[in-house]
């Protein structure tokens, strides 16, 4: 379900799709655990995955992947998750995004690098037993705006929900939006 260069035309592939048993990526750091109370962010979590994509003059598109066992499992572990990714941005501002999924959040500030005039996006979205992470960072010179990730993680839902019925994944962004 994780966006590929196949989904994302035009976009290079920095990272191809990956995923993992929980332990594999935690081995590899992969996977960002945070134990909140008793709803840690891995509690129940089978894969993990990530893939990435950047292009010339453009802000570069994360995306990950937590599957949990059940949807019960997603939704009491979201809030933890969340709140771990969301820590990750400097200065960050809640951003609306529409209906995507069960759950989603979203936040729009300065770059992890926290240099002035840099930017961040941060989407985070349920659908059901899966939690998925997408994120744009930009530098100084690279105009983004607030809705830029907004089609890429309504994408990553969409294919989401796509495997969840039992389909292969197959939506992706049509070349001439991105």
């Amino acid at each position: 379900m994780l966006p590929d260069a196949a989904s994302l035309p035009g976009w290079e592939a920095t990272i191809e799709p990956v995923v993992y048993p929980l332990e594999k990526a935690k081995t590899l750091g992969l996977a960002r655990c945070s134990e909140d109370a008793e709803q840690g962010s891995c509690k129940r979590v089978r894969f993990v995955g990530a893939s990435e994509f950047h292009q010339q003059k453009r802000p570069v598109i994360s995306f990950m992947v937590q599957t949990y066992r059940d949807p019960a499992a997603a939704q009491a572990a979201y809030g933890t998750v969340w709140k771990a990714w969301k820590g990750w941005m400097p200065a960050p501002k809640a951003l609306p995004v529409g209906k995507l999924g069960d759950q989603r959040n979203a936040v729009v500030g300065l770059s992890p690098s926290a240099v002035k005039g840099s930017k961040g996006l941060t989407i985070l979205v349920r659908k059901g037993s899966v939690i998925m992470l997408s994120t744009a960072w930009s530098g100084t010179h690279v105009d983004m705006a607030d809705s830029f990730l907004t089609r890429f993680a309504g994408v990553f839902a969409q294919r989401a929900e796509e495997a969840l019925g039992g389909k292969a994944p197959s939506a992706g962004i049509r070349p001439s939006s991105s």
